[in-house]
C-alpha cells in the first residue's frame, strides 16, 4: 500500500484515504441501519401502529408474529443504507448523518403506513427534531417554516377536494402531518418536488392496479410510502438543492 501512494500527489492520497475511511464507517452503518429497521419495527408498541382509541389486532399484539420478515428485508434495508451513505458521505459528512437518520425513520414510517395505514406520531415527532440537522443547508431562517406551510397546506387542499367530491375522508391526518415535517427538513423547493413526486407515484400505482385489476376505484392506498420514496430520491438526487446560492 505504501509502496502504491508513492505515485499519487499529497492531494490524491488525501482523497484515497478519505474514501477509504467513508468506506469502512458506511459499510458497518449501513448493515446496522437496515437490521435495526426491521428488529425495530417488528418491536413497536401495538398501540403505535392503531389509530386514537382503537384496539390492537391479535397480531399487532402477538410476539411470534414478525410484522416484517427478517428474509430478505434485512438484506435488503442494507444495502440500500450502506449505498445511501456513501453516496451522502462524499458530499458532505455533517449533510449525512442528517439525512441518514430521516431516510431511517421515514423507512419505519412507510412500512408502517404501508401494512396498517397509520403514521405513528412518535416518529414523525422524531423527524421533526431531525430537521434541525438541516438548518445550515436552507436558503434563509423562514425556508423550514414556508416548507412546513406548503407541505400541510396543499395535502389538507386535496384532502379538502377529495372530501367533496368523493363524500368520504381522501386522506388522513397523519399525512398533514408528515408532509409538514418532510417541509420542515427540504424547505419550499424540497416540498414542491416532493408533493408532485408524490402524486405521481401514488397516481401511477393506482392506475396500474386498476388496469391489471389488483385495485377497485373506490380502494383506498396509503401515501406515507410514496411520500417517503419521494423524499428518499430528493436527498439523493437533489443534494445540492441544499447547499447556498443553489435555489
Amino acid at each position: 500500500m505504501s509502496y502504491f501512494l508513492e505515485f499519487l500527489t499529497a492531494a490524491e492520497t488525501t482523497q484515497l484515504l478519505k474514501l477509504l475511511i467513508i468506506l469502512g464507517c458506511c459499510f458497518p452503518f449501513g448493515i446496522l441501519a437496515g437490521n435495526s429497521a426491521v428488529v425495530v419495527f417488528n418491536r413497536i408498541p401495538a398501540s403505535w401502529l392503531c389509530d386514537y382509541n382503537e384496539k390492537p389486532s391479535e397480531e399487532l399484539l402477538s410476539r411470534d408474529t414478525q410484522r416484517i420478515k427478517s428474509v430478505p428485508w434485512k438484506a435488503f434495508f442494507s444495502m440500500f443504507f450502506v449505498l445511501a451513505a456513501i453516496k451522502m458521505a462524499i458530499v458532505d459528512c455533517q449533510y449525512a448523518i442528517a439525512t441518514l437518520i430521516a431516510l431511517w425513520l421515514l423507512l419505519i414510517i412507510s412500512i408502517a403506513d404501508w401494512k396498517y395505514m397509520i403514521i405513528p406520531d412518535q416518529f414523525v415527532i422524531l423527524l421533526a427534531i431531525t430537521a434541525f440537522g438541516f438548518i445550515p443547508f436552507q436558503q434563509s431562517i423562514l425556508s423550514p417554516l414556508w416548507g412546513a406551510l406548503i407541505g400541510a397546506g396543499c395535502i389538507l387542499l386535496v384532502g379538502i377536494a377529495g372530501k367533496l367530491l368523493f363524500k368520504k375522508e381522501a386522506l388522513g391526518f397523519g399525512d398533514v402531518k408528515l408532509l409538514a415535517t418532510v417541509g420542515l427538513m427540504t424547505g419550499p423547493y424540497g416540498i414542491v418536488l416532493i408533493l408532485i413526486g408524490s402524486s405521481f407515484f401514488s397516481c401511477a400505482v393506482y392506475c396500474i392496479g386498476i388496469l391489471r385489476g389488483t385495485m377497485k376505484r373506490a380502494d383506498v392506498q396509503p401515501l406515507g410510502p410514496y411520500i417517503a420514496l419521494a423524499t428518499a430520491l430528493y436527498f439523493l438526487l437533489e443534494v445540492k438543492s441544499f447547499f447556498p446560492g443553489t435555489f
